[in-house]
């Protein structure tokens, strides 16, 4: 990971990275808000709220 500066906050390990022929890098799936992409949903934080049933949130 790097910081704001660019430079690195701990160094990449030596090894390259897992992946097989069928499987390649896919963190952005996971950290992408595109509610098309990936499992789950993406909700504002109103809907959030309600959907979890604490309404304290919404003000």
């Amino acid at each position: 990971m790097k910081i704001s500066s660019g430079n690195w906050r701990e160094l990449p390990p030596p090894t390259p990275s897992i992946e097989t022929g069928d499987s390649k890098m896919n963190l952005n799936d996971f950290i992408s808000v595109d509610p098309k992409m990936g499992w789950g949903a993406v909700y504002m934080l109103s809907e959030f709220a309600q959907w979890f049933g604490n309404k304290n949130y919404c003000t």
